[in-house]
């Protein structure tokens, strides 16, 4: 080709391998690609660093979340201590479970990413909140009927992205002519007071898949009259709001909690 096409060429490739490089003697960055709330390891998630060196140890914020790393597993389950630009790698430390597609950027320290993190928070809080009276699946129907309501808020909480998002599409479809259903949040992680806050605010019931309510969380749900419900099998939660919009909805079985404990050391003899 003439020179200067060839001039051209040449330029938009250099241009193109520094997209492809990344500094490793840097701060790690990246995106969340998945995460997920496990039972015996806490909140995991799994990280794609696209520059820096991420190492055991460094302090973050993802979201609204924030964390300190405590270990690092890749796809063939080994440990490591240090992950360089362009590598996926597990992440154990999060305090809460980011989602997917969250920015993951490592702090100068675990106070920083603590005070972001609370920031973050509380104008999420802030942008989410309304005012409006509650409203529960037992009077779902009366609601409907009586044109009081045109559409039913949900807060949807679970234990993996994959599960809430699946829900959530199934949610939508169920809504009718008369009402809409709107997912206010679907998030992975426990019921929280912030879930039953948001569900007062904006006229909600809140539905948790494989997941339960904290102690703080179920004193306010009841001090608010906040209906919160959850599930260990799909099928029975959507099949329960269609039941509530239909009015089949049968009598709600309450688990009455006598108490909590926290088990302090196990003892053999």
């Amino acid at each position: 080709p003439p020179r200067s096409t060839q001039g051209v060429s040449s330029a938009a490739s250099d241009v193109y391998k520094r997209q492809l490089q990344g500094n490793p003697n840097r701060n790690a960055k990246g995106a969340i690609l998945e995460a997920k709330l496990d039972r015996g390891r806490g909140v995991a998630a799994t990280v794609l660093v696209q520059d820096g060196t991420l190492k055991i140890g460094d302090s973050f914020i993802s979201g609204i979340y924030s964390g300190r790393v405590r270990a690092m597993i890749n796809d063939k389950n080994k440990h490591l201590k240090a992950v360089g630009p362009s590598t996926p790698v597990e992440v154990l430390g999060f305090n809460g479970v980011p989602e997917a597609g969250d920015r993951f950027n490592v702090v100068s320290s675990e106070a920083d990413a603590r005070k972001i993190s609370e920031k973050r928070q509380s104008e999420l809080r802030q942008s989410q909140l309304s005012s409006n009276s509650t409203v529960t699946l037992d009077s779902l129907f009366d609601k409907i009927r009586t044109a009081e309501i045109k559409e039913l808020n949900v807060i949807v909480k679970g234990d993996a992205q994959g599960s809430v998002q699946a829900i959530s599409d199934e949610l939508v479809k169920l809504g009718v002519g008369e009402v809409e259903i709107k997912i206010i949040r679907a998030a992975v992680g426990g019921i929280t007071e912030a879930d039953v806050l948001l569900a007062v605010a904006s006229n909600a019931v809140v539905v948790g898949f494989n997941v339960r309510p904290t102690t703080e969380a179920m004193q306010l749900s009841t001090q608010e009259n906040v209906d919160v419900r959850t599930y260990s099998i799909i099928y029975e939660l959507i099949s329960e709001i269609r039941a509530a919009m239909e009015g089949l909805l049968e009598p709600e079985v309450k688990e009455v909690i006598v108490g909590r404990a926290v088990v302090l050391s196990i003892i053999h003899i």
